[in-house]
């Protein structure tokens, strides 16, 4: 036993003997520096400058305020240096470091990675956003008007203006804005359905009508994306249309309780009780917290009296 733990101790002695030659293989008397700066010539602070001398380990330090960096005690032989900084595309060199000869000072330039333009439009709409929710039309127009100005395929920000034009009761411009939306993006089915909505709600009602009939039902994703068009409908007492709707709706999300709370009211505007029940019964089995769901239970008291 005592054979095997000497055997142990030595082999482990050993190891610890080849890791710290190899931690310190790097090790000499040469030196390195040098500047790191933008494009524009701007010194770069805090760019990470590692160093590593290929099988034997190396070190790693930071540019200061004025973009200089600096290590010495460098072994002789080829080095590879790696700079790197965030917002900017990293950069690789091999240099050859001697102990009886300075190298001079290494200029390095970073080229900064363009911002991503997906997230500067999300900061915009986000901002729009809250302009909206005070009524602040113009001002959120603005901002949706600058980011067509530096993205002028920015299309998803037409149906924006147009609710801002929508919001002022300027339904002309509005529905100018969602016709080029639709022009330039076809297959957004609820810009589309929209549209149609607002021309119908205009007095335009069979240019509405053809641009809700070239929708592809299949296409929508939301059952909210039919009940507002059926909604719209409703509110100009056209009864049979937004029923067209709210029948859409239930048919494709069955499980989705809106449809069935709006399609009871227009049976009930046509004396049709018992549909009228079954569909509100149906809504609070699927929506009994919804906003809708008080009045559907006064409704279906005084159906069941």
């Amino acid at each position: 036993m005592r054979i095997l733990k000497h055997a142990v101790l030595g082999a482990l002695i050993v190891l610890l003997s080849m890791s710290l030659a190899e931690a310190q293989g790097w090790r000499g008397m040469g030196r390195a520096s040098g500047k790191v700066t933008d494009e524009q010539g701007k010194p770069i602070e805090g760019v990470v400058v590692k160093l590593n001398f290929p099988g034997a380990g190396g070190t790693e330090v930071k540019t200061n305020k004025k973009g200089d960096w600096a290590v010495g005690g460098m072994a002789p032989g080829q080095w590879q240096i790696d700079f790197s900084a965030k917002g900017y595309e990293p950069r690789q060199i091999s240099i050859q470091i001697s102990e009886l000869s300075r190298i001079p000072p290494i200029e390095i330039t970073l080229k900064e990675i363009p911002p991503d333009p997906n997230e500067l439009i999300k900061a915009d709409l986000m901002k729009a956003a809250e302009l909206l929710q005070q009524n602040k039309y113009a001002e959120a127009r603005a901002v949706y008007e600058g980011i067509l100005q530096k993205y002028p395929t920015a299309y998803q920000v037409e149906p924006l203006i147009a609710r801002t034009y929508y919001g002022e009761k300027n339904f002309d411009e509005a529905i100018a804005h969602l016709k080029i939306a639709v022009e330039k993006m076809p297959d957004n089915v609820e810009t589309k359905l929209l549209l149609g909505n607002i021309l119908i709600e205009q007095g335009h009602g069979e240019e509405g009508r053809q641009v809700l009939a070239s929708v592809d039902d299949n296409a929508v994703r939301d059952p909210i994306t039919f009940v507002n068009v059926g909604i719209g409908l409703l509110n100009q007492n056209k009864r049979d249309e937004a029923l067209v709707y709210f029948d859409k709706a239930i048919t494709r999300f069955p499980d989705r309780g809106e449809a069935y709370y709006y399609r009871a009211l227009v049976e009930l505007g046509k004396d049709d009780a018992a549909s009228a029940k079954v569909d509100l019964q149906k809504f609070l089995e699927l929506a009994p917290d919804a906003p809708e769901a008080p009045a559907a239970r006064k409704a279906l008291e005084q159906l069941s009296k």
